[in-house]
C-alpha cells in the first residue's frame, strides 16, 4: 500500500491543529461492472471468429497494474490516473490494432484512436456526454481491428468517499465517521492521525480545517475537489 503525506492548512483558530504524516487505510474496490453489448458500440460489428475476440486488457491505475476483461470491467474512483497498457485477444499470436476509450479528451494531438500508453486523468479528461449513461459514470473501452470490434470493456467511475478518520484530541485518540460533528473547545490540541477512504492508497487525498464567516469545518479533498465536510461545533468552556 502506498503511503501518502497529508497536506494540512491551518486557518487562524484559537486552538492548535497539528498535522500528521500517518499512513491512511484503504477500502478495496468493487469487482464487477456491467457488460456492454457489442450492438451498441458505435455501430461496429463484432468479429465472429472466437479466436479474435478480446480476452483481456492490462491497465495501470495510480501505478498499480491490473487485468480486466469484458465480463468484469474496470472500476476506478474519480481522479484516478488510468493508463491502458495493452490488449490481448483469445489467440495471443494476433494483435489488437486500436484500443479506444470513448470519451477520452486528450490534451495533446491524437494521431490515432489508439489510447494505449496515454495517462488519463479520470477526474478531468473524460467527457460525460460520451459516457454510456450520459452522467459520466460508465464509459466503454473498445478494442478493434480491421475486421471490426474485437470486444468492449466497461469503465465504471465511483465518487471519492470518506469512510472514517481518527483524531488525537488532547492526547486521546478518537474515531469518527463521515456523518459526525466535531465538538471542540477553543483550547483543544487536535491532530489528524488516520484517514480511510475508498481511494486506493489515498492517492492525492488531503485535508484542511476551514474557518469562514459562515462555517467551521474539516474538509477532505482529492486534488482540488472537496468530497467530504465535517462540521465543527464550538463548546462553551
Amino acid at each position: 500500500m502506498n503511503q501518502k503525506k497529508y497536506v494540512l492548512i491551518v486557518l487562524p483558530f484559537c486552538f492548535l491543529f497539528m498535522a500528521s504524516l500517518a499512513p491512511a487505510g484503504v477500502q478495496g474496490e468493487g469487482r464487477s461492472a456491467a457488460h456492454l453489448s457489442p450492438s451498441v458500440s458505435q455501430g461496429k460489428s463484432q468479429v465472429s471468429d472466437p479466436s479474435k475476440q478480446l480476452e483481456s486488457l492490462i491497465v495501470d491505475v495510480n501505478g498499480e497494474r491490473r487485468r480486466a476483461d469484458p465480463a468484469s470491467g474496470i472500476e476506478v474512483v474519480v481522479g484516478d490516473l488510468l493508463t491502458i497498457v495493452d490488449a490481448y485477444l483469445v489467440d495471443k499470436s494476433q494483435t489488437v490494432k486500436t484500443v479506444d476509450l470513448i470519451g477520452f479528451r486528450s490534451r495533446v494531438s491524437k494521431n490515432s484512436n489508439d489510447d494505449r500508453g496515454r495517462v488519463i486523468d479520470t477526474g478531468r479528461n473524460l467527457s460525460s456526454n460520451r459516457s454510456l449513461d450520459k452522467h459520466g459514470r460508465k464509459y466503454r473501452i473498445e478494442a478493434s481491428g480491421p475486421e471490426g470490434l474485437n470486444g468492449t470493456v466497461v469503465l465504471t467511475m465511483h465518487d471519492p468517499q470518506l469512510l472514517s478518520f481518527d483524531l488525537e484530541i488532547n492526547g486521546e485518540r478518537q474515531k469518527f465517521s463521515s456523518g459526525d460533528i466535531l465538538k471542540l473547545n477553543a483550547a483543544d490540541s487536535v491532530r489528524v492521525v488516520d484517514v480511510r477512504t475508498n481511494v486506493r492508497g489515498n492517492e492525492d487525498v488531503k485535508y484542511l480545517f476551514s474557518d469562514s464567516k459562515y462555517s467551521k469545518e474539516l474538509r477532505f479533498l482529492r486534488g482540488t475537489r472537496v468530497f467530504a465536510r465535517i462540521p465543527i461545533e464550538w463548546r462553551a468552556k
